[in-house]
């Protein structure tokens, strides 16, 4: 990436100070995210760079107004608390002349954002890790518990829409535009045998048994700041996604991102189950910062939020491989179908523990 870019937006939000570096972060499928570190007066100081994927994002301006009001909500509720370290646990975003995206002379979307300090993400997670990013989680949709989900817009229209992730699976294996179907016959049976799942929330919030909430919708364990000597649960940061939504998916996101035995793109499928103490960590973590304010259906179907996840983001995958890899990163050409087989099969797994999972939901269900 051209310095020269960086240089720009610095002088855009007149953010004051030298650059003294500029370090790519791995992080997420989607955006490119930069840590910037500026120096003024022997003083540094540190900001997040992202340039938003406008293929996913179609209109980044929702974005802002959704994390304006979110954040705003939770600083409040925070300060309310009389919270001392308000920096560290709830993100900023920068604006310029009362915008918060900043168009490049060549189009590029970018926006600012705070550096938590003193913080760090992780890859790998112990069952104290575990227990401390659903708690970090499950406090974000405890404190945004009474915002009316209404006021927020829909940054990708039907993006935890199981049942249009599935038809879109089905259609793009019938039109086949790449030539890949054939390599997913065992892929599409599976598939098509549990498609009959796909829209349990649905039928339960068209029966006004389950709320819309605000729901971060991306809730993978590395979206969650840790304090570097604690490892308590700071900010919960990439909030493009946050919007109206079904709790279920976030706590099943979660747990099909961080108790899955193996890596999201392993190819040896027997090694990927669902560690069952891993999840009980994320359910107790998640769950009694909720407990008190979710429904008791919300509470007992969050183990069907697991499996319907691990279905959808197979799915997801999958159809992405079909239609030649236009919206994940992949680093080779058969990445999306490794992630889809992988997700496949720690869907069955999840299945064949229900029960189990079910029996430690039930621990933190309040009557």
């Amino acid at each position: 990436m051209d310095i020269k870019i960086f240089t720009e937006i610095c002088q855009a939000y007149k953010l004051k100070g030298d650059m003294m570096q500029v370090t790519r972060l791995k992080r997420g499928h989607i955006n490119d995210t930069y840590r910037v570190d500026l120096s003024e007066n022997g003083k540094e100081k540190s900001y997040l760079f992202q340039r938003v994927n406008d293929f996913v994002f179609k209109n980044p301006q929702l974005i802002v107004s959704n994390v304006r009001g979110v954040t705003a909500h939770i600083r409040h509720k925070l300060e309310k608390n009389g919270e001392p370290d308000i920096k560290r646990r709830v993100l900023k975003l920068y604006e310029h002349d009362g915008e918060g995206l900043y168009y490049t002379e060549d189009k590029q979307c970018w926006r600012v954002m705070s550096f938590v300090y003193n913080a760090t993400t992780y890859s790998e997670f112990d069952l104290k890790k575990l227990y401390a990013i659903g708690f970090g989680f499950g406090r974000f949709l405890a404190l945004l518990s009474d915002f009316p989900a209404g006021d927020l817009f829909e940054t990708i229209p039907d993006f935890h829409n199981t049942p249009k992730r599935f038809q879109a699976f089905f259609d793009a294996y019938k039109e086949d535009t790449e030539g890949r179907a054939v390599n997913i016959k065992e892929e599409y049976d599976y598939v098509c045998s549990v498609c009959r799942y796909a829209d349990r929330f649905e039928k339960l919030y068209m029966d006004h048994k389950i709320p819309m909430r605000v729901v971060h919708n991306d809730t993978k364990g590395n979206n969650i700041m840790m304090d570097i000597e604690t490892d308590e649960p700071l900010a919960v940061i990439d909030l493009d996604t946050v919007m109206p939504g079904f709790a279920m998916y976030d706590f099943g996101d979660a747990v099909r991102y961080a108790a899955n035995t193996a890596a999201e793109d392993e190819g040896d499928l027997s090694k990927v189950s669902l560690d069952i103490d891993r999840y009980e960590a994320l359910a107790e973590g998640f769950l009694r910062p909720i407990a008190d304010k979710f429904t008791e259906i919300e509470m007992r179907n969050m183990p069907w939020g697991v499996i319907l996840a691990t279905l959808e983001t197979a799915v997801r995958f999958l159809t992405d491989y079909l239609q030649g890899d236009v919206y994940f990163k992949v680093e080779h050409s058969d990445h999306n179908l490794l992630r889809g087989r992988c997700q496949l099969a720690l869907a069955k797994d999840a299945f064949k523990k229900l029960n189990d999972m079910e029996k430690i939901t039930e621990k933190y269900i309040k009557i």
